[in-house]
């Protein structure tokens, strides 16, 4: 099991995990059965419900425990004398559209045992005790038939014969039962004395008809073959970005974002995206933007591919963003609820901008610099009095521009302090690319509107109540004074002064705003506060929030930074899960109560871990990526001692830094307001080292080896001959949180005659 595994008895958790790829969700139950299971084809469930029962001399085998690691979800049965494990995982590269299920019983007697395994399987989308997703009537409504083909099952649905599912397993089948609805089907197993006996079973789903999908199905590896490339997948995903801290739980907090991030990545008939409430086809554009910025950094070319959806199918006449495609349509659908404006405009904007400060690849720049120009155009001809101005007066997402746009029957239009904001900040960042472009008149002009913009905020948008932000003034010029977590969008969009920043984040961090597992939407003391009501925006905890806030603190609180992060973390390594409802250790959930901190929304939300890889990377790390170059300003508390990263894409390399005693030691060259020594080379893959983190530079005179730790222990280090001219081992004994720095001169090359 990898040391970053989750293991947790049966009982003590509600949910499963869910699992994804470039063509198919699958979310689990506790005991490792199949709840659904789902295709970004063409968006429709292919198996609402497969459970696989054990049986030993009439004994159902009984959970036990449940371990979530990176490529697969395992429960332990007890079964009389044996012990079964059942494996559920999908493969993370060709070929796709297939789950497997591995069962292995271990017989520790002297006697062979002979064992059954059932699987029952039901088509239809299925509506789970616990599910917070339920399916629409027309998928849970479909009916199948069925015939068997050289031990297989092949199940079209009837009335779409495009859409087929293949089942088969590779032990003795002896009976089957099937219906309009599914299967039922028992296999024989026979256990070894002193000895384990592994079934695999595979439900292989595909739209383009029978012979298509027994097509597929034959060219399928086995199981063990298919999972032990999926288990790679995810490490080389580890070992991408690999960044290292003092603390642990942030550590572990990194990888999970890592895995999760790409579980939602779907390749859909119109393109590369994610959706915001899987499984289904709507790509938000709102929550894409948020979503490139962690993406931006392990998997730049999904990055890229969202973008280009985007590009093509969600721009509304005008250049307005809309708010959300339909990506299995044909041709896609995009809707935009009739708002004039909203944050996905220029949400787009500043993440384009991001994109191309990370991996500044020019060609991408250039095919979505009309998307830019023509979303900066719409922003400034929707100013009214010198704000940006939402005429909505309708309610929910017709009436709400920002971010918290689902609240029942509420209204946030008007001149609205996030949206201006978010314009203000988009023009500026536009007016960066617009001189790359060679467009300097409209760089000027972009930057002088923001400017303007940005001035009409400070004088306008605040109120004199309070002296913070206000929320909106409506549409009738009302002002609303409401004190509530979006008053972090003037600090993070640079408008706020230094003054008004403390402020805003010392609010944030008071008992009405702060909890142990992040910051409520709505603060205690206001009146429209509700912990539960309105999907949690109204005084709940959505973690996006705090990421936001945590990154707001950065370079005011780095404290505070670090213990917003472990706060977000926490909830997924609490000791009962199931006290808390829909978490699933291992998946970052994605709102709770804001007093009883029960998950009430998905277990695992699809936008927060890119986000906090955003928030790990520009946070503790301190990169601050431009069209210009990349700065690292580190940002640490005073109890850690060092961070650092190993083979991070960007800017068309990558890169290896470590920041250890006020000194910043890079692979390429970058500036800081720290020493900084630019090395030539990352040697690290000369090295061998037990420790949690290590990296080592090299240029012609020196090599720097860094190794540092979240937990005690005595480590070795072990460095080529390769590296410095000489082999050279160390042993280490260091405790939670230090670091050691090793600097080996290389051997002086003798002068040619």
């Amino acid at each position: 099991m990898p040391a970053f595994a989750y293991r947790y008895a049966v009982d003590k958790l509600l949910t499963g995990a869910s699992f994804g790829n470039l063509t198919e969700f699958v979310k689990l139950t506790p005991q490792t059965d199949v709840a659904s299971l789902w295709s970004a084809r063409d968006n429709q469930f292919y198996c609402g419900r497969w459970v696989t029962h054990m049986y030993v001399g009439g004994e159902r085998a009984v959970p036990l425990e449940t371990t979530h690691a990176q490529a697969y979800q395992e429960t332990s049965y007890r079964c009389g004398a044996l012990g079964v494990r059942k494996r559920a995982f999908v493969p993370m590269t060709e070929p796709l559209g297939v789950l497997y299920v591995i069962v292995t019983f271990d017989n520790p007697t002297s006697d062979a045992v002979d064992a059954a395994v059932i699987c029952d399987v039901h088509y239809p989308a299925f509506v789970w005790p616990g599910n917070y997703k339920v399916p629409d009537q027309a998928q849970r409504n479909k009916r199948v038939t069925n015939r068997e083909q050289d031990g297989l099952i092949v199940s079209p649905t009837i009335g779409r014969p495009q859409e087929v599912r293949v089942f088969g397993g590779t032990a003795e089948p002896v009976s089957t039962y099937v219906s309009d609805r599914g299967f039922s089907r028992t296999y024989r197993v026979s256990v070894p004395p002193v000895g384990s006996t592994s079934v695999a079973f595979a439900m292989l789903i595909s739209n383009e008809g029978e012979q298509t999908a027994l097509q597929a199905y034959a060219t399928l590896p086995p199981a063990q073959t298919a999972f032990e490339s999926a288990d790679a997948f995810y490490e080389k995903l580890l070992q991408t970005g690999y960044i290292g801290t003092p603390d642990a739980l942030i550590n572990r907090a990194v990888d999970w974002a890592k895995i999760n991030t790409v579980r939602v990545q779907h390749r859909y008939p119109a393109g590369y995206g994610f959706t915001n409430d899987p499984s289904q086809d709507i790509v938000v554009v709102r929550d894409a933007a948020w979503y490139a910025l962690g993406s931006d950094y392990i998997t730049p070319d999904f990055s890229r591919g969202l973008f280009e959806l985007i590009a093509r199918y969600g721009i509304e006449p005008g250049g307005k963003v809309t708010e959300y495609i339909m990506a299995c349509a044909d041709p896609p659908v995009k809707t935009d609820y009739d708002l004039n404006i909203n944050d996905d405009t220029p949400l787009i904007v500043c993440a384009i901008y991001h994109h191309y400060s990370v991996t500044h690849h020019r060609a991408t720049l250039e095919r979505l610099w009309p998307v830019v120009r023509g979303a900066c155009e719409w922003i400034l001809s929707q100013i009214r009095d010198g704000l940006i101005f939402a005429h909505s007066l309708e309610a929910n997402v017709w009436g709400i521009s920002g971010w918290r746009n689902i609240i029942p029957q509420s209204q946030i239009s008007g001149a609205v302090t996030e949206i201006n904001v978010e314009c203000a900040r988009a023009l500026r960042l536009a007016s960066s690319l617009a001189r790359i472009m060679g467009e300097q008149e409209t760089a000027d002009r972009y930057r002088t509107a923001s400017e303007q913009l940005k001035e009409t905020i400070n004088r306008r948008l605040v109120s004199d109540k309070t002296g913070l932000y206000l929320l909106n003034i409506d549409p009738e010029g009302v002002p609303h004074h409401d004190i509530t977590g979006d008053q972090i969008f003037p600090v993070l969009f640079a408008v706020a002064d230094e003054e008004r920043k403390r402020k805003i984040l010392d609010l944030l961090y008071t008992p009405e705003f702060w909890t142990p597992f992040g910051v409520r939407t709505v603060g205690r003391k206001q009146q429209e506060y509700d912990p539960d009501h309105g999907v949690q925006l109204l005084g709940g905890i959505w973690p996006n929030l705090t990421a936001w806030v945590a990154y707001c603190s950065k370079s005011y609180s780095s404290r505070r930074m670090v213990s917003a992060m472990r706060n977000i973390w926490k909830i997924s390594e609490v000791e009962n899960p199931k006290a808390y409802q829909n978490v699933m250790p291992g998946m970052f959930p994605e709102r709770l109560s804001g007093e009883t901190f029960k998950s009430r929304g998905m277990a695992m939300s699809p936008w927060m871990p890119p986000t906090y890889l955003w928030l790990a990377y520009e946070g503790p790390l301190g990169l601050e990526p431009s069209p210009d170059g990349l700065h690292i300003n580190p940002h640490l508390p005073e109890e850690w001692k060092w961070v650092g990263v190993r083979d991070l894409p960007v800017m068309g390399t990558t890169l290896s830094c470590f920041y250890y005693r006020r000194t910043l030691y890079a692979s390429i060259p970058v500036a800081s307001r720290s020493h900084c020594l630019i090395f030539h080379e990352d040697v690290s893959r000369f090295v061998e080292c037990d420790a949690p983190f290590y990296v080592a530079l090299a240029d012609d005179h020196q090599v720097a080896t860094f190794v540092g730790t979240d937990r005690d222990g005595t480590f070795n280090l072990h460095l080529g001959a390769d590296v410095c001219g000489r082999e050279v081992r160390e042993t280490m004994t260091l405790r939670a949180g230090d670091g050691r720095l090793l600097r080996l001169r290389k051997p002086r090359r003798p002068k040619s005659s």
